[in-house]
């Protein structure tokens, strides 16, 4: 599918890496995979920031969620739903933020699809003969104007049999042109596997869907360990969570059936670069742990019983609020106490009394107003 101003300027790329990688596809898809993650980065970043805040926001949810817990009906479940969105309204923390930088995905797969099955146009330097080639390719096969040609199997029937094409080829060159494009349908063959073709069940084609679900399955893994999960813990999201780690990669074996295998070797490149990222932004940028004790006291919170939120007290004792520091009286050096006199003056501890051990007890916080 072209797309325009993207597949133009992934034809660029691939082709300016394609030079720099001495021709080699394989090195090719490689950089032009870390490139795409190294421009979808801020939206990995500001995802993960957005996992923090959810789970700061974690105890609250899970407080509402106790508090309609055991109730099934749908005018519970709907009024749980919508404290929930108003906690995130009132946050500013959007829980879908996730599936922006896979949405974005989609039109770097097609756009990447259009460049690699027409290397001749974003390749090869006869991306003007590009037509001319593909009118001989369909009168050499005897194909009707409506049977769609990808420049891909142009250069493999070249690789083949030059003289078919070369016979009906209008233009002029066809000899340097034959050359250069059978160079580009080799660069296509990495360790005796044809990344023109799509992938199959014949040896060693069959590797390709193998290794599409080995690095899906453990990318989904990692990322998922090192992922924030704004999930209840529920059997049935557990469940459902589950079935996703299998069905995602399964999809990506289908997938790996339906395009050229240059297309499923740059989605395994992605699956591992997206592990690594987010290894590298859990280190960056940590996800703060919730704990049981957080959850009570938002439940307190949602209850209006918080310690947080009742008034402290001051207590006063001999017209003094004490910290919590023994209490001290000023003294001269003879010991007797003397706070009007200046001079040089010391401190001596005096006992606490029973009312400030009591609040000790309590865990409460006394400050001091001035100094004694």
């Amino acid at each position: 599918m072209y797309i325009p101003v993207i597949s133009d300027v992934f034809g660029w790329l691939f082709k300016l890496f394609y030079g720099f990688s001495q021709q080699n596809y394989l090195i090719t898809l490689f950089l032009f995979a870390v490139v795409m993650k190294i421009v979808l980065l801020p939206f990995g970043i500001k995802q993960q920031k957005n996992s923090i805040k959810q789970a700061r926001l974690r105890p609250k949810e899970m407080a509402i969620r106790n508090k309609y817990k055991g109730r099934n009906d749908k005018a519970t479940q709907q009024k749980l739903s919508e404290e929930i969105m108003k906690l995130y309204q009132e946050e500013n923390v959007n829980p879908m933020s996730g599936c922006l930088p896979m949405l974005i995905q989609l039109p770097v797969l097609f756009a990447l699809y259009n460049v690699i099955i027409n290397p001749i146009t974003y390749i090869s330097s006869y991306a003007d003969s590009a037509d001319a080639l593909t009118k001989a390719y369909r009168l050499a096969l005897d194909l009707g104007d409506k049977v769609h040609v990808a420049q891909i199997d142009i250069i493999r029937e070249i690789s083949k049999a030059p003289e078919k094409l070369a016979a009906h080829f209008s233009g002029e060159g066809f000899a340097q042109i034959s050359e250069e494009l059978s160079g580009i349908g080799q660069s296509f063959n990495i360790f005796g596997i044809d990344l023109i073709e799509h992938a199959n069940f014949t040896w060693p084609l069959i590797l390709i869907p193998i290794l599409t679900f080995v690095f899906a399955f453990a990318s989904t893994k990692i990322i998922r360990k090192f992922t924030y999960q704004p999930t209840t813990g529920d059997a049935s999201t557990q469940a459902s969570m589950g079935m996703m780690d299998w069905m995602m990669p399964l999809l990506s074996v289908y997938i790996s059936f339906q395009f050229a295998a240059a297309i499923a070797v740059y989605w395994m490149f992605q699956n591992i670069l997206s592990a690594a990222q987010q290894i590298l932004l859990c280190k960056l940028y940590p996800v703060p742990q919730v704990t049981e004790e957080q959850i009570k006291e938002a439940e307190l919170q949602l209850k209006g019983k918080s310690k947080q939120h009742k008034e402290k007290k001051n207590v006063v004792v001999d017209d003094y609020v004490v910290d919590d520091y023994d209490k001290t009286t000023e003294t001269d050096k003879s010991g007797g106490n003397n706070k009007k006199k200046e001079g040089v003056m010391s401190t001596r501890k005096v006992g606490i009394s029973s009312k400030v051990r009591k609040i000790y007890a309590e865990g409460r916080r006394l400050t001091a107003r001035k100094k004694i």
